[in-house]
């Protein structure tokens, strides 16, 4: 009986369910800051909400669709792994279905190990952005500008990638 009760006691601590060994953050994302001009005229800027924004990737490998996004002034979105080059659409309001632009991202892709228990992951190096209202059709930009605030994508909290210059509306 006292040796049953031993070999119980062994068997019972390996029925917990074991956590998950990576602690850390395996995807990374570029953050977006969207941003428009505080007066017409001047060099300052304003954080930007965007009343309702739809953004999708253009081309793969995601298909899905981030609707309606409300009061947005940043967002972080994913770069391809398996390109050098990808593509999003920014509608900043959805009730706006013509002021839609598409940005375009040049980068370069950089295989990063983060442990043995999380893997691998990728950084990416952003090399440009630009921004385009013909790839969809669309002739109204709803995008003035966009400028590579900080090029090392690298899961670092809190940093502003790519700042998104919105026109008035």
């Amino acid at each position: 009986m006292a040796l049953l009760a031993g070999t119980l006691c062994l068997l019972l601590p390996s029925c917990d369910a074991e956590r998950d060994p990576c602690l850390q953050p395996v995807n990374v994302a570029v953050r977006l800051q969207f941003l428009q001009r505080a007066a017409d005229t001047g060099n300052s800027f304003r954080d930007t909400a965007l009343p309702n924004m739809l953004i999708n990737p253009v081309d793969g490998p995601e298909t899905y669709t981030i609707a309606g996004v409300k009061g947005a002034t940043r967002y972080d979105i994913r770069l391809s792994p398996l390109s050098d080059v990808c593509r999003w659409y920014i509608q900043p309001d959805s009730s706006h279905p013509g002021r839609r632009d598409t940005l375009t991202f040049l980068y370069e892709r950089r295989l990063h190990f983060i442990s043995n228990a999380c893997g691998y992951t990728y950084y990416y190096a952003l090399g440009a952005v630009s921004t385009s209202g013909r790839v969809l059709g669309d002739t109204i930009h709803a995008i003035d500008s966009v400028v590579i605030a900080d090029r090392d994508v690298n899961g670092q909290a809190g940093k502003v990638h790519v700042n998104v210059y919105f026109h008035k509306p």
